[in-house]
């Protein structure tokens, strides 16, 4: 299915919901119980990491709403619907697997998903055959460009073929084909992802599991209260093997963009 549920994980002591993703330290040393869990799980799925480029590089990312994100698109808007997406499709090391640990759900935020081989299934071979070229390109996260950094078209192919691996990569807000041939297989592709999204709801006290290479997910709008009730998940990335040496320092990866 791309995707595993774990419900009712009991996670300790959670404050309010914060304002911003960055925890004070009364914040952070309170949610103990909640990091050694969602550590444990992702080690079951390889090597959690991080990027130089998206909150200072923390490990455990918190995915809260935030006044001034409201609309774009990134991880702390709400107001607007989070396009279906592959993480960080535009990066060279992106995860392999990306777990969604929800401290305090909020019934009216809807995660959408659409599996990989679902949507294979809708698109004819000619389709396919153009979608494994590199005539597509996407631009970077708004994520990682927060300190001015200049956005890069990085051209890629969606379905990658590795032997007999498909990989799927695919982002609706930043991905364009780069001529008339290309475009029409993206817009069928748009067309097919429309008849496989499927929703969920992440409760309190739910792990989800993402299989970033055969499964986009994205999340419908809703309304923020920012009084300390709020959806609050947090957010672990993983991949199955380590970059190279020179493109990681620690568990951060520090490969460049817009530079």
């Amino acid at each position: 299915m791309g995707i595993t549920l774990f419900k009712d994980i009991d996670y300790g002591y959670i404050p309010p919901t914060p304002v911003t993703p960055y925890l004070s330290s009364d914040e952070f040393s309170s949610l103990s119980q909640a990091r050694d869990i969602i550590f444990k799980y992702s080690k079951e799925f390889g090597y959690p990491i991080s990027y130089i480029q998206e909150q200072d590089g923390q490990l455990i990312q918190n995915i809260v709403p935030v006044n001034k994100t409201e609309y774009q698109q990134i991880s702390t808007s709400s107001k607007t619907e989070l396009a279906l997406h592959t993480e960080t499709a535009f990066h060279p090391y992106k995860p392999d697997y990306v777990l969604l640990f929800c401290l305090r759900g909020d019934p009216s935020a809807i995660t959408t998903y659409a599996n990989f081989f679902d949507i294979l299934k809708q698109l004819d071979e000619s389709v396919i055959n153009i979608l494994k070229k590199k005539c597509f390109t996407t631009g970077i996260d708004i994520s990682f460009r927060s300190n001015g950094e200049l956005d890069q078209q990085i051209y890629l192919s969606i379905i990658d073929e590795v032997g007999s691996l498909l990989s799927f990569t695919y982002d609706e807000a930043l991905i364009d084909g780069v001529n008339g041939e290309s475009r029409n297989a993206l817009h069928l592709t748009k067309l097919a992802i429309q008849n496989c999204t499927q929703e969920i709801v992440l409760a309190t006290g739910d792990l989800l599991v993402i299989d970033n290479k055969k499964t986009i997910h994205g999340r419908k709008p809703f309304q923020p209260r920012y009084n300390g009730t709020d959806r609050w998940v947090q957010r672990v990335l993983v991949k199955k093997e380590i970059p190279p040496s020179n493109q990681i320092n620690g568990h951060i990866i520090t490969t460049r963009f817009g530079v």
